[in-house]
């Protein structure tokens, strides 16, 4: 993987040559308006955002702006906004933002109105996700990493909760080149990698955590002051561990720290982690995870292919996941609405008990 400045300087290098690039957003929620606001800023791009009605209708009102907790803001006032995707047909670059769950429905729209050569960046949290469209898409594939958090302030506002380095596969399209270096012009860095599965199976590491923030109910500061629940985030994630041990893959490591070293860091006193972690992941008090929103929209979460990911490998692998195991049947729980997920100390006594 490059570092940030390597990334920075290496994208600097690509102008758009007096062209103007259409680029379009499919899937227009909080990453893609949040992302989109950025892109906006630069008059050689063409932004279309493709979601929702109620998205545009929302826009439309209030216009877009993107804050951050390290005090970035930027607005966008008005957007190009759709709720069909006729128009993708113009566009140069696609950022597909739409959720995991969501993918399989919008490829068949995807391949009726994208032309063939425009290449498809997927920012999607999950393993298998660029091996799933490659299977019905023609375009060319990337794969993009979105490391942090990101939540709708108020309507038209979405805000910036954690930190972290957007993950992007390199490339030689010269559209998405030019993207690159409008997200790091704007100090929102982009870190360039030909090792795209290593990328996302660190990224997996630390989103094992979007089940347990979900069925906590509170803020992620507030989680993982919990000794119970980073407890149960170590276990989960040296079931992960194991299984990228034993597919020789070394995962990515997105903290500063080791990757080994994380469940170490998360067994430490309450006190000794509240030190050390605020320095590796600054957040927002009220970052929570996006696999919270969806519960509490009602919508499908990415679970199966996060914590299930694990399951599957692991059963792939021989290896045992009885805590990834029972965070998925958790969040179905919540998913089905039919009954209250048990408690973070409940899980963890029901781990003791099969360990």
């Amino acid at each position: 993987m490059l570092s940030g400045q390597q990334a920075q300087d290496d994208a600097g290098r690509y102008s758009t040559a007096g062209q103007r690039y259409c680029i379009g957003i499919v899937g227009a929620g909080s990453v893609g308006c949040y992302l989109g606001a950025y892109l906006c800023q630069d008059s050689a791009l063409d932004v279309k955002f493709f979601g929702r009605e109620t998205m545009a209708l929302e826009l439309a009102a209030n216009g877009l702006s993107a804050t951050s907790f390290d005090h970035q803001a930027y607005f966008a006032q008005p957007v190009a906004f759709y709720s069909s995707l006729n128009s993708l047909i113009e566009c140069d670059v696609v950022l597909l933002t739409v959720k995991a769950p969501a993918l399989v429905p919008m490829l068949t729209q995807l391949k009726r109105f994208l032309r063939p050569e425009v290449p498809v960046v997927a920012m999607q949290n999950g393993i298998g996700i660029g091996e799933m469209l490659t299977q019905d898409l023609t375009n060319p594939v990337l794969r993009a990493i979105v490391p942090f958090n990101v939540i709708k302030n108020r309507a038209g506002q979405f805000h910036r909760a954690t930190a972290g380095n957007i993950v992007w596969q390199q490339s030689q399209h010269a559209a998405v080149n030019y993207l690159i270096s409008v997200f790091n012009h704007l100090q929102l860095p982009v870190q360039l990698t030909t090792d795209i599965t290593a990328a996302e199976y660190g990224k997996l590491l630390l989103n094992l955590n979007n089940a347990l923030n979900a069925i906590s109910n509170v803020p992620l500061k507030q989680q993982l002051l919990d000794a119970s629940s980073r407890m149960l985030l170590a276990l989960a994630m040296q079931e992960w561990l194991a299984i990228c041990s034993k597919a020789k893959i070394r995962p990515v490591p997105y903290t500063g720290l080791p990757n080994a070293m994380l469940p170490w860091l998360l067994r430490l006193p309450t006190i000794l982690f509240r030190r050390i972690a605020a320095k590796m992941l600054p957040m927002d008090e009220q970052a929570r995870s996006s696999m919270w929103d969806d519960i509490q929209a009602k919508k499908r979460t990415e679970i199966m292919f996060l914590n299930g990911a694990v399951v599957r490998m692991g059963q792939l692998y021989q290896l045992p996941t009885p805590v990834n195991t029972l965070l998925v049947e958790q969040i179905k729980r919540l998913e089905s609405g039919e009954a209250e997920p048990l408690s973070i100390s409940e899980i963890l006594q029901q781990v003791g008990r099969h360990s």
